[in-house]
């Protein structure tokens, strides 16, 4: 691709000598440093979706225990101990929590294993942190 003088004259200062930059072509995988880059393979779709149905299911429990505690607090009897209060509340808010908190760690703990075991681990929190309080209807 050749460039117009007049183009390139257009946009100089005055006293400023017109000059053509060539393009440099690169990989996406190219850097400037000399430090090679990994190439890492495309994630498989049907992981993907599977991962993100996981996401949902998680998301789904955080808004159980939101609702459970919220029923709960109508419910549970007033302690005159400080401490008492401080760690309910510490307990309400860790249960409300507990599906994000396990779905980052095995995100982050599972990083760099095959995602069977990224999978396995996550199953395993859909047990783990089922909120069982709503689901059996203590709530009622």
């Amino acid at each position: 691709m050749t460039a117009d003088p007049d183009e390139d004259a257009a946009l100089a200062w005055a006293g400023d000598e017109p000059s053509v930059v060539e393009p440099v072509e690169t990989s996406p995988l190219q850097t400037s440093s000399d430090e090679p880059v990994e190439a890492r393979a495309p994630m498989p779709a049907p992981l993907l979706i599977t991962y993100g149905i996981l996401v949902g299911i998680y998301l789904i429990y955080t808004l159980g225990w939101v609702i459970t505690v919220q029923r709960l607090n109508g419910v549970r009897v007033a302690s005159s101990d400080a401490l008492g209060n401080i760690m309910f509340q510490l307990g309400e808010a860790l249960a409300m929590t507990s599906p994000v908190i396990w779905l980052a760690a095995v995100f982050l703990l599972t990083r760099g294993r095959k995602p069977i075991v990224r999978l396995l681990w996550g199953l395993i929190g859909l047990l783990a942190v089922l909120p069982w309080p709503f689901v059996l209807g203590a709530w009622a």
